[in-house]
């Protein structure tokens, strides 16, 4: 095998995390067509395929998941040895995703601690859904990830738990025997499975008013009065409240944010970081 090129794994690397020839390009200063060949090049040099190609989406293939940690460890290594040459340091990279309900309003509190506290690494924040972000974990695009378990079924280490409530606007009100409004997040969504449940079992009629693709299109939902949303009680909006007693609603599971990592050293700081700002 060839020796392999520092910038044949750079756009590589690239490539995996944008999920496009074209962004990737954007990103390192060249053309769409200049990238694509450089991971032709790789792939030649590697004997191998990296990328499944299709017109509406670039993948890793499965030689390609297990390569992307190692071109990663590569080009941080090539670039600490090069900067202490030079005489200067390099920080290391973290790549973190966090979980759109595991964050919430205190997001902000929660970078800033993890700045101060993993001064030696580059954070790179990702906020999305549980499930998208521990498949994009599992095919090693981030170091760690702060999700929920119920969205994925699998249980990491444990970083909080949250009661789930009934929310909606001080200003809303619903009357028992009408159809219960519904606001929730896309399928693939804990809460949202636990509030169809929940109605489905105490015979509630409900239809779905509102389904958001955030947190933060489901809080303003329910701030404008559209309806009720199941939420985690640290993320009722301000000018709303739980409303589970006042309409007899169905009980509703704790949840838990869990954390998966890949390095022992920074899951203590990102732990603690979440445990120190809700």
């Amino acid at each position: 095998m060839s020796d392999l090129d520092m910038d044949l794994l750079r756009a590589f690397v690239r490539v995996a995390e944008t999920g496009s020839f074209t962004k990737a390009g954007q990103v390192t200063g060249a053309s769409q067509s200049a990238v694509s060949l450089k991971i032709k090049k790789l792939e030649e040099r590697l004997g191998d395929m990296l990328l499944s190609r299709s017109p509406r989406s670039v993948r890793l293939t499965s030689f390609g998941a297990r390569f992307l940690n190692d071109a990663r460890s590569l080009i941080d290594l090539h670039d600490r040895v090069a900067s202490r040459a030079g005489g200067m340091e390099v920080r290391r990279q973290l790549l973190l995703g966090i979980s759109d309900h595991a964050a919430g309003a205190s997001l902000p509190g929660i970078v800033a601690a993890l700045g101060k506290s993993l001064p030696e690494y580059r954070l790179h924040v990702s906020v999305g859904l549980s499930d998208l972000l521990y498949r994009d974990f599992r095919a090693g695009l981030f170091s760690a990830v702060m999700i929920r378990s119920e969205d994925v079924g699998i249980d990491g280490r444990t970083a909080f738990e949250d009661d789930v409530v009934w929310t909606a606007s001080r200003d809303f009100h619903w009357q028992a025997g009408d159809t219960f409004p519904l606001v929730s997040l896309q399928d693939g969504c804990a809460l949202r499975r636990f509030a169809i449940q929940g109605l489905k079992t105490a015979g509630i009629d409900f239809e779905h008013v509102f389904t958001g693709t955030g947190v933060g299109a489901v809080q303003a939902a329910v701030s404008a009065g559209l309806g009720i949303a199941c939420l985690d009680r640290r993320n009722i909006p301000p000018g709303s409240r739980d409303v589970g007693s006042l309409y007899a609603l169905p009980d509703l599971p704790k949840t838990r944010m869990v954390l998966f990592c890949r390095e022992d050293d920074i899951a203590s700081a990102v732990v603690q970081a979440f445990r120190e700002h809700l």
